[in-house]
């Protein structure tokens, strides 16, 4: 009784019936299967693999290196070329420090360059342990095939290290 009389069936049962009942139908589902489980991923699917896989990477590398916006923008460009997008990011992007009048970037040089144009007579290592007690930067570690042990050792400037100047990356 009620709305919804009938006879059910699992749809596999289904499809077992009629490839028994028809050779012909037997034969197209099993091409259909190799055909699908054969052909290579969609590029696509791939893209969109990539893609997903770029902004989560790079989700975290801009957290965890303080990444300025004109690094994160340089890596999202690239980002959009390899996995085959137009070029939909601006051409450049503001690093201005917070409450600059001007809202400009601003030129950004090594820190032993830094020193040089001040006139300070210490070393780009010196003057990094000194920031480093301020904590304005922090010594960091990625892995390096070329690097001693495989392990390359680098100052970052902290979230604090940030409101003075800008963490530069080739992305």
């Amino acid at each position: 009784g009620g709305a919804e009389q009938g006879t059910y069936v699992c749809k596999e049962l289904v499809f077992a019936y009629a490839m028994w009942i028809s050779p012909s139908f037997h034969l197209k589902v099993i091409r259909t299967f190799d055909r699908i489980t054969s052909a290579p991923q969609t590029s696509s699917g791939m893209a969109a693999d990539k893609m997903q896989a770029g902004v989560i990477l790079l989700g975290f590398m801009r957290k965890e290196l303080n990444l300025s916006n004109s690094s994160v923008l340089g890596a999202c460009q690239k980002l959009q070329e390899a996995v085959g997008l137009p070029d939909l990011a601006p051409q450049y992007a503001i690093d201005a420090p917070a409450g600059a009048p001007d809202g400009s970037s601003r030129p950004t040089l090594a820190l032993s360059a830094l020193l040089k144009q001040h006139g300070i007579r210490m070393t780009a290592n010196q003057a990094y342990q000194q920031l480093a007690k301020l904590g304005v930067v922090e010594h960091r570690e990625r892995y390096s095939r070329s690097a001693i042990n495989g392990i390359k050792k680098f100052w970052s400037l902290t979230a604090k290290g940030c409101m003075f100047g800008k963490n530069i990356t080739s992305p």
